[in-house]
């Protein structure tokens, strides 16, 4: 008898790999701060009703970078039953780290998107206490979306013989 390729083929389901949640996370995170822009330039600076977003593609790397360390925070917090207000704070930290160091080094190319030295509670321009709220809020969707991520899984073809 012979065999088929159905034969030789068994799927097997496996978590999505680092490449694929990163990516997701990245493009998750361009995609917050177009929303996030249109939304502070309708509500706080301009009324502007076109809601028009802007962003940078550094930004997919940065928050591909930080996302993928709160992903691995969470799940080291979860297993330590630490509590949610603290684990939000902490990944606000995390927020904040990363968009510090990212704008450092992106100031030493002259290519920062962005210039926080007209808001209050700024330092160095990179970084404000401004957008802790915001930043909190997006630290425990984090906490979402990586549950989501980590809890899908994709085919995977394993060969036997």
């Amino acid at each position: 008898m012979m065999k088929t390729s159905a034969d030789t083929n068994v799927h097997h389901l496996q978590p999505l790999s680092s490449t694929i949640r990163f990516i997701a996370y990245g493009v998750h995170g361009f995609l917050d701060e177009i929303v996030f822009t249109a939304l502070w330039q309708l509500v706080f600076e301009a009324f502007d009703p076109r809601l028009i977003g802007y962003t940078s593609l550094y930004s997919f790397i940065i928050y591909g970078t930080g996302s993928f360390i709160i992903e691995r925070l969470y799940l080291r917090l979860q297993e330590k039953d630490v509590p949610c207000i603290v684990r939000v704070f902490i990944y606000t930290l995390i927020a904040y780290a990363v968009e510090l160091s990212s704008g450092l080094v992106l100031r030493q190319f002259d290519a920062c998107p962005w210039d926080y030295s007209d808001r209050s509670l700024n330092f160095m321009g990179l970084i404000t206490l401004t957008y802790a709220p915001g930043w909190a809020l997006l630290g425990y969707w984090q906490e979402v979306f990586s549950g989501f991520l980590l809890s899908l899984r994709q085919p995977v073809k394993i060969k036997q013989n």
